[in-house]
This record gives C-alpha cells, structure tokens and sequence, in this order.
C-alpha cells in the first residue's frame, strides 16, 4: 500500500463521518512531510532542525453556510470530536450563498502524466552527508572571499519529502508526492564605512541530481557580495535596466496579481475589461505550464480540484485570461478559469544576460530590490533596487539607495528585450528582462 493510499483513507473517513453529521458537503485533505535543515555558520554547525508535520483540513458546507478547519491530531477518535466541533461553529456563522463546491464535470479531462516530482533519494541523504555538503560549501566560500573583510558565511543543506491527499464529496479524488531539494550560501563582509553588503546564492530543485553544482553556489554568492562593494548614488532620471532573472518576479508579481478573480471582483483590478487587449509589450508571452516534468510547481489539478491544462496568460502582450477560481466565479457569474499559475514558460529571446548587458551599452543593471509596495487597482509600485551601473556595455560601479516609482503596467509596455535564461530555481521561471526609459530616484 502507498502511503498516499492512508491518506485517502483517513480524508474519506473524516468526510463520511462529518456527512453522517449532517454536512451537505465536505472537502478534506490529508498530508505528511517530514525534512531535514542544517545550516553552517563561520565553520561550525549553527542548526540542525528535523521537520515532520502531518495535518488534516477539513472544509464544511452546512446549511448555505462555510468554515475551513485544521487539525495536527489524526487519531480516529480525535477527528471525529475535531469534525463535531467544526460542524457546530459552522452553523453559528452568516450564509453565503456562493460557498460550495465545484460542479463534478470540472474535475474531469484529468492529464495522466508522471510529473515526476517524486525523488527516492531523498529518504537515503544520510546526516553526515547533509554536514559534509555545508560544510564544504562553506569552506569554499571562505577561500574565494579571503580578500574581502568577511564578518560572516553561512551555508544552508535541505531537503524534504511530502505527500498529501484530498477528496470532495462529490466526486473529486486525488494524492500526490514531492521531493525538494536546496543548496544556499550567503556572504556578508564590511566596507571601512561600516557597510554589510551581503551576497547570496541558492540552487534548488525536485531532484537531487539537477541541482546546481557547490562550486557555482559559493562564486555566484562572493561574486555578488563584491560586486557592491564601494557603493555609490545614482543620478535621478530615466534609464534603461536590465533586471536580473532572479529579480524579475517581483516586478511581474505585481503585474500578474490584478488578474486574481478576487480583485476582479472586489472592483480593485487594473485589468477589468481589459481582456483581449493589449496590456504589455509585444515581446511579452507567458504560458502557465502546470504538466513541466520535474517543475516547482506543477500539478494535476488546482486549488478547487479542476484538471489543469496549459494555457497562455498573454500572447506579445495580449491579456488571454483572468485567474478566477470557483468561488469568485460564482459571485461573478463567470465561468471558472482557475485561479493560480503552476509554471511560468516565457517566450524566450536569443541571448544571454552578458550580451544583453552588452547591447544595452548605456544604462543600470538591477540586482535585486529592496521591499516596496504595489497598488493593483492604480498599477502604482514603488520599490528600492540596487545594482550596477552599465557603460559602455559593461558592468562598471556599484549603486544603492535607488528607487524604481511609476506604473507596473507602463514597465511591462517597456519591455525591449527578454533573455534566453530562464531561473531553473523558481516555478516563475523568469529570465533576465530589459526595460526602457524607466525612471529611478537617487540622489
């Protein structure tokens, strides 16, 4: 018997029973994780922390009304008394009439794909093997930074394996596993002004055996930790920017996040009726690829059970769907889309980062930013940034203290280039992105 199969079987007992209760309907999921962290610091072993988790939630739809509950107790008799109490704060709250579960022809058209997300290896990671990667990891770092005032190195192992199941009670079923795998390094070293610039790098994938390699986590994190040494201001005005694959989300995050059913609905979208037309630059394409082999995020089905298909999100920067999930559908009186992405697939340009960098010739490459905030009902975003000047097509000096204000949707309509780089690392899978004629504040 498979592990997912006990799971299954502990979400249809919580179910019947809460049925047996008096529930119109029910949805529960079952899961179990168990992983491991170790973390090196300065060349000692700062953290080993051991992660197992189980859980059951339980969904109720009772008389027009709806609670979502949780519970870490799956003893049968502790789910039952857990079901019990739950049904009985149900019906103490208000109605709403759009609180159900999905029509069952949704669930249908299911992928029978082996998303091979599952890697046995993990269970056969030994704990001095954990201890011997970070603390090589470390060392390395430290040899490559001997030269810089290094006040502190910490290096991260982990893994963790995961399994979960989770079953409507009308008629939708599913289980899965998943492994994860990481690798991270992080440098911080001193300026004679008493500045910390720290540099950091991460690898981190399904499988073992496609992970980055040591050696490129611990000279992409030095190199980073250097390259903003000496730090300086950047002129106020408006310049071209290449930003960074690994910075690039948090720009299309707030781009994205208008197309929610739940800001549609809320009438706080800068999307609204904005479907078929042009709202980015031309060179911008986005599928959603929830069936990639081995992706961070994919998946079988979404949120509310519905099979997930490939679909495009924009077309050269045409809107193709909203991401609206069952429950703002039905308050809206639309048909379903889903409401999530899985795995981004960008059209992909022909070059690189350093060609791009090259061909930019005059302008600023963003590294990473520094917090902020978007507005998606006025596509206002305000957010610090740091990174280097770009003359002559070449990384030149270092910049801090800078910050990119203006109009998510008016950024995206600037989009002149996009890389051939995707980030292996995230389920965004973003590449490096060039944008033209965006203004920064600095001094």
């Amino acid at each position: 018997m498979k592990a997912t199969d006990t799971l299954l079987e502990r979400a249809h007992a919580a179910a019947a029973f809460a049925k047996k209760l008096g529930a119109d309907e029910a949805r529960v999921s079952v899961s179990k994780s168990r992983g491991v962290d170790i973390e090196y610091r300065d060349g000692k072993l700062e953290k080993v922390q051991e992660r197992s988790r189980r859980g059951l939630s339980i969904e109720l739809f009772v008389d027009g009304r709806y609670a979502a509950m949780s519970t870490n107790d799956l003893r049968t008799e502790a789910v039952e008394r857990f079901t019990a109490d739950a049904l009985a704060m149900t019906r103490l709250l208000e109605p709403d009439p759009f609180r159900c579960l999905p029509e069952p022809q949704r669930y249908l058209g299911r992928a029978d794909i082996d998303l091979d997300a599952f890697d046995p290896s993990q269970a056969r990671v030994t704990g001095e093997q954990r201890l011997e990667l970070a603390a090589t990891l470390e060392a390395r770092v430290r040899e490559l930074s001997a030269d810089l005032n290094v006040v502190s190195i910490t290096t991260g192992v982990s893994d963790d394996a995961g399994s979960g199941a989770r079953i409507h009670t009308n008629g939708f079923e599913g289980a899965r596993e998943g492994t994860h795998f990481s690798r991270s390094a992080s440098v911080t070293v001193k300026e004679a002004d008493g500045r910390r610039p720290v540099g950091s790098a991460y690898t981190g994938r399904r499988h073992q055996a496609d992970l980055g390699s040591l050696e490129t986590i611990a000279q992409d994190a030095v190199a980073r930790a250097r390259a903003q040494l000496g730090a300086g201001k950047l002129q106020t005005g408006r310049y071209t920017l290449v930003v960074d694959r690994r910075s690039v989300p948090r720009l299309l995050g707030a781009f994205l996040a208008p197309l929610s059913g739940g800001a549609l609905q809320q009438k706080r979208s800068l999307w609204e009726g904005k479907l078929g037309a042009r709202i980015a630059s031309k060179l911008l394409t986005l599928r959603d690829d929830p069936h990639r082999v081995r992706g961070m995020g994919s998946a079988l089905w979404d949120g509310d059970g519905f099979a997930t298909h490939p679909r495009l999100l924009l077309e050269d920067g045409v809107l193709c769907t909203y991401l609206i999930d069952d429950y703002y559908a039905r308050k809206m009186g639309v048909i379903p889309t889903g409401g999530s992405t899985h795995n981004l697939a960008w059209g992909l340009g022909t070059k690189d980062q350093a060609a791009l960098i090259a061909d930019v010739g005059e302008g600023v490459f963003i590294e990473r930013f520094l917090g902020g905030n978007s507005n998606e009902t006025t596509g206002e975003i305000s957010v610090g940034c740091a990174g280097r000047i770009i003359r002559g097509g070449r990384l030149e000096e270092p910049v801090s203290e800078v910050n990119l204000a203006g109009h998510f949707g008016q950024l995206w309509e600037a989009l002149v280039a996009v890389g051939n780089d995707p980030d292996p690392n995230s389920s965004a899978s973003s590449p490096t992105c060039v944008f033209e004629g965006v203004q920064l504040s600095g001094v």
